[in-house]
């Protein structure tokens, strides 16, 4: 009787904990109809977050035969996302367990002068919801950013030349009037820091007020994009400029000699206006990350790369939340990636004939790089997969196979015989190659996109398994 009662006492605790799971499992529905996108797989993206600007995949889904689309995310907490659409790009605020029936353009296509822009940047709007009214959070930032920018265009002078305090706090008060109908609390946050950022545009040019008075003592708003804009316009190349005040004097010595993020914590934390330990740490994270990014610009302070990789490492490990360590790591594999990128790029290769070639010759397209040894076993085998799996892929993206330790004329027999795909690289030191670039395990595979930005530098390896990866990232 006793180990009935126990069992059922264990049954009861595991629906308990399954009721409990399901009611924090949100979900999200973003669908519409339009017969241009039909058979489309589309995608819904978000940045990893506010500091590299980095956007990973979210969700992805087909457009069915009748052009409708539908997504499910789970999400916990009010986001915006990004949906490609081609030569457009939409906007929608989302909020969990709600569903949003949204408007898009019809289809356009990228021309070829578009996919081989390197600079080339789709039009963002914001979409229109169809099911819902003006008072949800997405319609009210849709509604917000139009009339900013309507006022801004208004009253261009009054706001950047003649910078009267009284005229911007009231056109800025009457415009805060127009949504006080609003509930969500992270449209206020949203209205709060927009105003606070165009009073900094115009009249407000003390930091350090803006800092003590309105990051200092409030919540730390990672996930609303208001607050994260006056964040990145506040304290852009931040460490930079600190280092010339008589209060960031130390800032020098901390990045360059000790390398030590408690000693940079230190030299930020002399000036008075912070005492939060947080926005500390994001002002250190978001300096260092524009440090690098812009240590070859004329008349500013330049701190070494070397220190600033290594406090970047000990963030991911000594930061005080989640949140923060993935922020330090995001910034710490982006500059990661691009210096493989641009390493990779100025290495001169030789193609089958002997010609000079550089991997940027290949920019326009997505790249799969393979490093191989010829004499590696299962060489051939790989070159054959990349036939069966990439094949499909031509039209936008190129296999480049860099190939150590090569029987030239063998592979090019190879090659003829099989009708095997792509470039095919050589180095004129392999040694000097794999030590250049320290390679310890041979293959090594690489996604590229267009831009010459590395997607994957640990990309798997090109059998059936690869095809729904790559899908997921060509969404072009």
């Amino acid at each position: 009787m006793e180990l009935i009662y126990m069992n059922n006492r264990w049954i009861f605790f595991c629906f308990f904990l399954f009721i409990l799971s399901a009611s924090h499992s949100q979900n999200t529905i973003i669908s519409f109809l339009n017969k241009s996108y039909s058979n489309d797989t589309l995608y819904v993206l978000k940045e990893k977050d506010f500091i590299t600007k980095i956007k990973d995949t979210l969700a992805w889904a087909k457009v069915n035969n009748n052009g409708e689309w539908n997504v499910r995310l789970n999400i916990d907490q009010t986001q915006m996302l990004y949906i490609p659409l081609y030569k457009n790009e939409i906007v929608v605020c989302v909020e969990p367990n709600k569903s949003y029936k949204i408007k898009v353009p019809l289809k356009q296509t990228m021309t070829i002068e578009d996919s081989l822009n390197a600079y080339f940047e789709p039009f963002t709007f914001y979409a229109t919801i169809l099911n819902m009214d003006s008072t949800c959070t997405h319609e009210s930032i849709s509604r917000l950013e139009y009339s900013l920018d309507t006022l801004f265009q208004k009253y261009f002078k009054v706001i950047h030349f003649k910078i009267k305090r009284r005229t911007v706090d009231s056109l800025l008060n009457k415009l805060s009037l127009q949504y006080a109908y609003a509930t969500s609390n992270y449209f206020k946050q949203y209205l709060f820091y927009k105003t606070i950022l165009m009073k900094y545009l115009s009249y407000e040019r003390d930091q350090n007020y803006i800092i003590k008075y309105y990051f200092n003592d409030k919540p730390v708003l990672l996930n609303n994009v208001a607050y994260t804009e006056l964040f990145n316009q506040l304290f852009n190349d931040y460490l930079s400029y600190y280092a010339t005040t008589h209060w960031g004097e130390n800032v020098s010595d901390a990045i360059l000699k000790l390398r030590s993020p408690v000693a940079l914590r230190k030299a930020i934390r002399r000036n008075p206006a912070f005492t939060n330990d947080t926005l500390v740490d994001l002002v250190i994270l978001k300096g260092l990350h524009d440090a690098y990014y812009s240590n070859d610009l004329p008349n500013k302070v330049r701190f070494s790369n070397l220190g600033i990789k290594t406090i970047l490492d000990s963030m991911v490990l000594i930061s005080k939340t989640k949140p923060l360590k993935q922020i330090a790591e995001n910034i710490r594999l982006k500059i990661q990636n691009d210096e493989i990128v641009y390493a990779f790029e100025e290495f001169p290769f030789a193609d089958l004939d002997g010609n000079e070639m550089y991997l940027r010759n290949f920019k326009g397209k997505y790249l799969y790089v393979m490093i191989a040894d010829f004499r590696s076993y299962d060489f051939f085998t790989i070159l054959k997969q990349e036939k069966a799996s990439l094949s499909r892929f031509s039209d936008k993206l190129k296999v480049v196979n860099i190939i150590l330790y090569p029987q030239k004329e063998k592979l090019k027999q190879m090659i003829k015989t099989n009708d095997l795909i792509g470039e095919y690289l050589f180095c004129k030191n392999d040694k000097m190659f794999k030590k250049y670039f320290k390679l310890k395990a041979l293959p090594q595979f690489m996604i590229w996109d267009a831009n010459g930005k590395i997607i994957n530098n640990n990309a798997p390896l090109p059998d059936e398994r690869i095809i729904p990866y790559l899908m997921q990232i060509m969404k072009d």
